[in-house]
């Protein structure tokens, strides 16, 4: 089974892994916005989040004002995060990608977050390489 066949299958339920998911979401996003702000300054800022599942971070990041882009490699996860980001009145784009090639993402991002799960999902060194390189961030990148 693939990593997004797995995350497909899991979509509908991911929010069980948490005590209270609805609490995690805003206590996700206001712990990120604040490493945010701390290291770039007040102000929203453009984020990716380039493995978003079901949308924990991106919502909660989306409620401190962020402008917030998500992708993830389920189909499934990327259909629950739009549910719920509508659910919780928040505008965020979807798509899919692999956090090992955003060279589809259109954008450019002040933050890249890759949050949870998905780095262990990495099979070896040239794959983490490539997720790495993939989301480092400079003024002419997307990501």
């Amino acid at each position: 089974m693939s990593t997004s066949e797995f995350y497909d299958g899991l979509a509908d339920d991911y929010h069980l892994i948490y005590w209270d998911w609805e609490e995690a979401v805003e206590r996700q996003g206001r712990i990120l916005d604040g490493l945010i702000r701390n290291a770039l300054g007040p102000g929203s800022r453009d984020v990716l989040d380039c493995a978003c599942g079901i949308g924990t971070q991106a919502i909660g990041l989306a409620q401190h004002g962020h402008r917030v882009v998500g992708t993830d490699i389920s189909n499934g996860a990327l259909s629950r995060a739009r549910r719920e980001a509508r659910r919780f009145g928040r505008q965020i784009d979807f798509g899919r990608a692999d956090f090992r090639n955003l060279d589809a993402v259109d954008g450019s991002f002040d933050v890249v977050v890759n949050c949870d799960n998905a780095i262990p999902h990495l099979a070896d060194d040239a794959e983490l390489h490539a997720a790495l390189s993939a989301s480092s961030l400079d003024s002419t990148s997307r990501c």
